[in-house]
Formats: C-alpha cells, sequence, structure tokens
C-alpha cells in the first residue's frame, strides 16, 4: 500500500494497475495494429516538447542540468552501450567517453547527455550504484550543475510529472487514461518522433499537484506493456508542446507562468470512471499463482540480435534455479508487439518454486548491456503462444 492515500485513492491505483496489466493482454492487439495504420498514412509530426527549451532557456543551462558523469564503466561496454541502457530514461543526446590516446580505450568514466533534464535526475537517482558488467556505476553531476540550477529558469508546476520508457505503441489517450484515477488530466504530451510514433517520454499534468504526487509515487516502476516505467517530478518549468497532436503550436514567447494549458489540452471524462469506459471487465489482474513459466523480457534489441546460442545461454542460467523443462526464443507477431516486446524469451520450469526462484534472479539483471524483466506467464497461453516455434531449447 502507498502510505498517505485514503481507501478510495488506494482502490484507484488498484484499478489503474489492473487496468495496465489487462491492457497487455487484450487492448493493445488492436492499438498495435491502428498504429501501424496510422504510422503509414502519417505526415511528419509537428513541434516538440521541451519545457525548457520552449521557455527560452539558456542552452547551455539545459545541457548542464541535462547531463550526468558516469564513472566505474567496464572496459567493454561501449558508447552504444550506454546509450541503450541510460535510453530507458529519456532521448540521450551524446555519450562521451574519455579515452586512453594510446590505446584507443576509454577509462571507465564519461559523460552522458539527455534531451531534457528529467531524464537526468531520473538516471541519477536509479543508475546511481546499479551493478553493470560486474561493476557498480557512480554517477554525479558536472562541476558546473550548481551554478546551472541556480540560473532564474521557470519552476516547475507542483502538479506536472515526467513519464519515461513508454512503450510506443502506447498513446497519448490510453496513458492518460491510466493516469486519471489520481485525478483529473488536464494535459498529456509525449514527445513525437517521425519514424518511430513518439519518442518514449514526455509529461503529465494534473488537475492539482496532490494527484501528480500520488501518480509519480504509484506508477514509478510499473511495468506497462513489457516496459518498466519511469516517472518523477519535473526538473524545469516552461509550456508544453503539441505531443503527438497536429494542431499549431503555441508561442514560445507568451510563456507567463508555470503551467500551460492550452489547445493541446484533452477533454477529460469523469476520473472516478475512467478506468472502466469501454473495458469494464478489466477489474483483476491475470491469476498467474502456481505458474511454472517465466517470461524474460528486454534480453536482447530485436530479432536482429537473437542468435542460436540465446536459448541455451538462458537455460544455463536458468538451471541455477531448478530444473528447465523448456526454453524458447519466440519472435512476437505484430499482435503481440505491445504486449510481449520484439522478442521475448520462455523458460519453463518443473516446479513453481523455481520459477519463484528465476524472477528473483532475472528479473533488473543487466544482461548484454540490458536490463532484463522476468515474471510469471500462464502456462496455457504460453504452450500456445510457442506452438510454432522453432527456437526451442531443451536440456
Amino acid at each position: 500500500l502507498i502510505s498517505g492515500l485514503t481507501v478510495e485513492q488506494q482502490m484507484g491505483v488498484a484499478k489503474a494497475r489492473a487496468y495496465a496489466q489487462e491492457l497487455q493482454q487484450t487492448v493493445f492487439k488492436d492499438i498495435v495494429a491502428q498504429e501501424l495504420v496510422r504510422r503509414a498514412e502519417a505526415q511528419p509530426l509537428p513541434g516538440t516538447v521541451n519545457p525548457g527549451l520552449r521557455a527560452g532557456v539558456d542552452a547551455r543551462t539545459l545541457s548542464v542540468l541535462s547531463r550526468v558523469y558516469v564513472g566505474s564503466i567496464n572496459f567493454e561496454l561501449t558508447e552504444d552501450h550506454m546509450r541503450q541502457v541510460f535510453g530507458e530514461f529519456g532521448s540521450v543526446c551524446s555519450v562521451s567517453m574519455a579515452r586512453d590516446t594510446n590505446t584507443g580505450r576509454h577509462k571507465g568514466f564519461g559523460f552522458v547527455e539527455f534531451l531534457v533534464p528529467e531524464a537526468a535526475a531520473l538516471a541519477m537517482e536509479i543508475m546511481d550504484g546499479t551493478v553493470l558488467g560486474g561493476r557498480a556505476l557512480k554517477l554525479g553531476r558536472p562541476n558546473n550543475y550548481a551554478a546551472a540550477i541556480a540560473q532564474n529558469f521557470p519552476r516547475p508546476p507542483a502538479n506536472r510529472i515526467y513519464v519515461a520508457n513508454v512503450n510506443r505503441a502506447v498513446t497519448e489517450s490510453v496513458l492518460q487514461e491510466i493516469f486519471s484515477p489520481f485525478g483529473k488530466v488536464t494535459a498529456c504530451v509525449l514527445a513525437p518522433d517521425e519514424s518511430a510514433g513518439h519518442k518514449g517520454w514526455g509529461f503529465v499534468e494534473f488537475e492539482g499537484a496532490e494527484a501528480a504526487e500520488q501518480a509519480a509515487q504509484a506508477m514509478n516502476g510499473l511495468e506497462l506493456a513489457a516496459l518498466v516505467l519511469r516517472v518523477r517530478a519535473c526538473v524545469v518549468g516552461g509550456p508544453l508542446g503539441p505531443g503527438m497532436a497536429v494542431d499549431a503550436e503555441p508561442a514560445q514567447s507568451d510563456y507567463t507562468g508555470p503551467a500551460v494549458q492550452s489547445d493541446h489540452s484533452v477533454a477529460q471524462p469523469d476520473h472516478s470512471v475512467a478506468v472502466q469506459s469501454d473495458h469494464s471487465a478489466l477489474t483483476t489482474e491475470p491469476d498467474h499463482s502456481g505458474s511454472t513459466v517465466v517470461i524474460l523480457s528486454n534480453v536482447v534489441g530485436g530479432r536482429s540480435d537473437v542468435d542460436d546460442d540465446l536459448a541455451s545461454d538462458m537455460a544455463g542460467e536458468g538451471t541455477k534455479c531448478g530444473v528447465v523443462c523448456k526454453v524458447v526464443v519466440h519472435i512476437a507477431t505484430e499482435t503481440e508487439l505491445a504486449e510481449l516486446g520484439e522478442v521475448c524469451v520462455f523458460v519453463e520450469y518443473a516446479e513453481h518454486e523455481a520459477a519463484l526462484r528465476a524472477i528473483e534472479l532475472f528479473d533488473g539483471r543487466w544482461f548484454g548491456g540490458r536490463r532484463v524483466a522476468a515474471s510469471l506467464f500462464g502456462v496455457d497461453r504460453f504452450r500456445k503462444l510457442t506452438s510454432s516455434d522453432t527456437m526451442v531449447f531443451i536440456p
């Protein structure tokens, strides 16, 4: 339970989580199909979702606020690895690693710069001390950070939160509905991307600050469409861009206050019933208690990264938890993308207890520069999904 919430608010949180969980197995199938059609027909998306930039904050100040120092980096990791790992928190602008002039190898430290300061703040909170490639990362701020944070830039409105690691199949309207149990949502925008719909991050604004605080606390770490949401309070204020909307962008020079609710604001339903709307059956999470199947997500970046040894490698790790019956590398169909991601790995154990131990072993673990997510999966559905799969390893 989340401290400080009333019984009614706790019920709202439970509804939001149940709704998000059920979306992964039902509604997202239609959403993915519609999104593929929309992308094929869409024109280049307008605008940008960067409040500080739109408010005219000095670019150098924004750059410093959006940058983190990363030390104790495994010498085998590359800039691409760092982009993959830190991309969970927002768009990465650059990765610069100090290099030895004689060997050309990096020295184990460098800087990661994001597009918005909120992504850097999330990275600081989550990655400092995280073990990556056998070494605990050490994160810090640039030397000129104190001077940058003291600059006269618009402070963030208390009713706005930053949301990252959003699956590309999740639309603004779906994200808005997921957050609506906490209070009336006055704006929900995702940063547009011409090639992928949106960039996987954006902002949600509520009518009140309390709703924003509760949403950030409750929804940070929630798994939605095979990705773990990252949510926190904002760092810099300024007007939001139009997001995925095609309306004309509001002028940047007219900003006078911390919260802007212009043409991009979305009309809201009564949040007390928003979770049920067209999904009245979505009231409970799927019951996988007793299952012997574990699903591993984010093991590889896509089907091009799958090699012939992946299933046997995962089986070798999985046997540390108990007897493995089968390992299946599954390539998702278009209707499965939102729920499963492009590639997932199923590990079937002989006993339920072994599956639970596997979740403890794999969930949150770094594998090849990627953070793996592990959870139980229904046995019957596993067998149906993988009945025709060919990348199968049986110890």
